[in-house]
């Protein structure tokens, strides 16, 4: 897969390091101390998994000293024209589907008739994530994170979406690349807002043009252990764990996470340093419930994966800018098996009608281009994300934050 080759780079980096493994206790010490990676929250603002507690990887190398507050606000445009499928329970039934291609199966059976389980989905607008961030340093070693999160719908207009807005992606369609209207916004009517998803025991999501909720809250904790390849190698590792306490009457359950990253630094031009890192993670959803939800997903774990690429120039006034690309992977809402015994049927206006609901049982990649630049006090960070195996949920994201570090007493 496509992480492989950040896998192979991270190699290639560590072996490259041998130079650097006999610099100054000074560059040991700016390593660790001052060379913190500042990374947003890019997790997508998905129609679901807004609803759900899922790790954002951390590629720090130690607690700092300082407690910091941060606010981020990401937006991302999302495209998902009303879609119904069935999916078949009578064995006879599946075994004929399975051996069709998705795009016949609607004409191969009578789904006034067929045993089946319904669900319907149709998304549109603009999803906004609000992320309040309190980091408390426990130790150099250890550090709890607390993060309350909520979300809002809107018609995406501006100013207040000057990229996320339906007119800007289809301004960049028409005039750079996609064509004319290729995700079929103009036909279902640009800058709309509404969210319905009935599930297969018929119980409903529905959200609508401006509406806010807080959907949960995030504990995390993490730990950095000191390691001889710290020094000697510039490579350090962490581990961590989330507990996500999710509110919405939607998801009404908390979720355990574990996850842990290993980054590698280097020393460029004697001032500026290149970081690369990968991290791992598993979601275990609905530890604990609260009540009857909505089936947004049916598979126990979610899976992720990410890769990061940082480079951070020090600049004359000992400020810091830093460049980044990230790359994150998560398996599938749904089970990908389960596609075989599905029947879709929609308006076939293009060619990817049904990724409204087919997406949901695919594996999901995004990339994101993070810029951030650092004072002793103060860091600000923007970020671009997209879809890179294409589902419109959402199509294009951008995010603002600061960051703010207060000396402990």
């Amino acid at each position: 897969m496509k992480y492989y080759i950040l896998f192979f780079v991270f190699l290639i980096f560590s072996r490259v390091s041998t130079a650097q493994s006999n610099k100054s206790d000074f560059w040991n010490e700016e390593l660790e101390n001052s060379s913190d990676i500042i990374k947003p929250n890019t997790l997508s603002t998905h129609p679901f998994g807004i609803y759900i507690s899922r790790l954002n990887h951390n590629f720090n190398v130690r607690s700092t000293d300082k407690y910091s507050f941060a606010f981020e606000v990401s937006s991302g445009n999302v495209v998902l024209p009303y879609v119904k499928s069935y999916e078949l329970t009578d064995p006879n039934d599946r075994e004929i589907s399975k051996n069709q291609p998705w795009h016949t199966r609607e004409f191969g059976f009578d789904l006034d008739k067929v045993p089946s389980k319904i669900k319907e989905f149709e998304a549109d607008g603009v999803i906004r994530s609000y992320r309040f961030n309190f980091t408390l340093p426990l130790t150099v070693n250890h550090e709890l994170n607390f993060s309350l999160r909520a979300n809002s719908l809107d018609r995406g207009k501006y100013p207040y979406s000057i990229f996320t807005s339906d007119e800007s992606i289809e301004w960049f369609h028409r005039n750079i690349a996609g064509g004319k209207d290729p995700f079929s916004r103009y036909h279902y009517g640009i800058n709309k807002a509404g969210i319905a998803y009935k599930d297969e025991n018929n119980k409903v999501l529905t959200m609508d043009n401006n509406d806010f909720l807080i959907s949960g809250l995030d504990i995390n904790y993490t730990y950095y252990p000191k390691l001889e390849m710290n020094e000697k190698h510039h490579i350090y590792l962490n581990f961590g764990a989330q507990l996500g306490i999710n509110t919405s009457k939607y998801n009404p359950a908390s979720d355990f996470g574990i996850s842990s990253s290993i980054l590698k630094k280097m020393i460029i031009k004697d001032k500026n340093i290149l970081s690369f890192g990968l991290s791992l993670g598993v979601l275990r959803q609905h530890i604990f419930e609260y009540g009857y939800g909505v089936n947004l997903s049916n598979q126990d774990f979610l899976c992720s994966f990410e890769g990061l690429i940082n480079y951070k120039v020090k600049l004359k006034n000992n400020n810091r800018i830093s460049y980044g690309i990230n790359y994150n992977f998560q398996n599938s809402y749904n089970k990908k098996k389960d596609m075989d015994y599905i029947v879709l049927t929609g308006q076939r206006i293009n060619t990817h009608w049904q990724k409204t609901i087919s997406h949901l049982y695919e594996d999901l990649e995004e990339w994101s281009a993070i810029c951030t630049y650092s004072m002793k006090r103060f860091s600000y960070f923007v970020y671009l994300r997209e879809d890179l195996n294409l589902d419109n949920a959402p199509d294009l994201q951008t995010g603002i934050g600061i960051k703010m570090s207060i000396k402990k007493s």
